[in-house]
């Protein structure tokens, strides 16, 4: 492992530790036995530090979701609703770094750098059939819905209810499938 892999995999387990507000370089190199003049070789700052962490993390998000090529576009877009709906209340902070925080928002235009954005964008538009939405809007809404109902999960407003997530998505797509 790279001393770059071992900057991110530690950042990423002190965030989902401590949350990336309370993250300090000089805590992350001391952990690592690093200098701050070694971390800074590389990586710029701290921004470039989060962007290839929400870079790695999306990656692992993706590939732990238990998706079947076999499923249709409707069925695996369930699995990930309810696997970030169980990750934001197992792992509050990586989701928070994963979805909320800027570096990650800064990637959210570029789902080629973000692959779990990816994979969530080309299976709302496999999903778009419609006239009326671009599969921009139709995203924005299923996504809207997803973060939105995460978060009142996280915060204890409710539970996880698959038959209302599958009923929302169908009142999104209009019955498309």
């Amino acid at each position: 492992m790279t001393t770059e892999e071992k900057i991110i995999n530690q950042t990423i387990h002190l965030i989902d530790t401590n949350g990336y507000q309370n993250l300090s370089l000089r805590k992350l190199t001391k952990e690592l036995g690093l200098t701050t003049g070694a971390f800074y070789r590389h990586f710029k700052d701290k921004n470039e530090l989060f962007q290839k962490a929400v870079i790695q993390l999306s990656k692992r998000f993706i590939e732990q979701i238990p998706l079947n090529v076999d499923y249709s576009s409707k069925q695996q877009l369930l699995i990930i609703a309810k696997y970030i709906c169980q990750s934001i209340t197992m792992h509050p902070n990586q989701m928070d770094f994963l979805f909320y925080q800027l570096s990650a928002l800064d990637l959210y235009s570029n789902a080629n750098q973000y692959p779990f954005l990816q994979k969530v964008k080309a299976l709302i538009t496999n999903l778009n059939s419609s006239t009326t939405l671009s599969d921009q809007d139709l995203f924005i809404q299923i996504w809207s819905f997803i973060q939105g109902y995460a978060l009142l999960i996280k915060n204890k407003i409710t539970r996880y209810d698959a038959q209302l997530v599958e009923y929302t998505l169908d009142q999104l797509l209009k019955g498309k499938d």
